[in-house]
C-alpha cells in the first residue's frame, strides 16, 4: 500500500490534482481511496490544542491504515497543516510521522511563488464556484494584507517543516497552474 499526501496553501492546486490523479488510478483499475479534508482537518479547523489535533489525525490513521486492501491512500492535507494550526512542531507530531513512516509514504507540497499568493487568493474569492464557508473563513483572516501575510507565513512554515520531516517528500511549483504535469509527476514518483 502506497500513501500519498498532499499539502500545500488554499489554491495550491491540492484539489484540482487530486480529481486529476483519481481519475488516472480509476482507468488504471487501481484500488485507491481518498480521506478528504473534511476527515483529516474540517472537524476540528478552529483546534489550536496540538493534543487534540494528534490524537483526532491518530485515529484517522490507524483505522485507514488497517484497511490493507487497497494500492493507494490519498490524503488532502494531514499532519503539516496541524502543525501550523497549532503553533507546534514535528517534535509533537512524532507519532503521526512514526505510523507515516511504517508505510510507503510520499508527501506532495504544491507550492505559489510568493509574488503569486495574492492573486491566486482573491482570484479564488472572485471565483462564483468558491464556497461560501471557505470564502467566510478567508475573510475573517483581516484585510488583504494580513490576508496574504498569513498564507506566505503557512508557506515558509511548511517549507520549513519538509526540511526536517522524514517523510518522503517532494515540492512541485504549482505557480503556472500546469496540474496535469505536476499529476504525471507524482504518478511517476508513485510507480503508479
Amino acid at each position: 500500500m502506497k500513501i500519498l499526501i498532499l499539502e500545500g496553501i488554499a489554491t495550491s492546486g491540492k484539489t484540482t490534482i487530486k480529481n486529476k490523479l483519481v481519475n488516472v488510478l480509476k482507468k488504471r483499475g487501481l484500488n485507491y481511496s481518498v480521506v478528504e479534508e473534511d476527515k483529516t482537518l474540517m472537524p476540528i479547523l478552529s483546534n489550536t490544542d496540538t493534543d487534540i489535533s494528534i490524537n483526532h489525525l491518530s485515529r484517522i490513521l490507524k483505522k485507514v491504515l488497517s484497511s490493507k486492501n487497497k494500492d493507494i491512500i490519498i490524503f488532502d492535507r494531514l499532519f503539516f497543516t496541524h502543525i501550523f494550526r497549532t503553533k507546534s512542531s514535528l517534535k509533537n507530531f512524532k507519532e503521526i510521522e512514526y505510523l507515516l513512516s511504517r508505510e510507503n509514504t510520499f508527501l506532495a507540497f504544491f507550492k505559489i511563488d510568493k509574488k503569486k499568493i495574492s492573486e491566486r487568493i482573491f482570484n479564488a474569492l472572485k471565483n462564483e464556484r468558491a464556497e461560501t464557508p471557505w470564502v467566510d473563513y478567508i475573510k475573517k483572516k483581516g484585510t488583504n494584507k494580513e490576508i496574504v501575510n498569513y498564507y506566505q507565513k503557512q508557506q515558509d512554515l511548511l517549507l520549513d517543516l519538509l526540511k526536517k520531516t522524514k517523510v518522503r517528500n517532494k515540492v512541485y511549483n504549482t505557480t503556472n497552474l500546469d496540474f496535469e504535469l505536476t499529476s504525471r509527476k507524482i504518478l511517476k514518483e508513485l510507480k503508479c
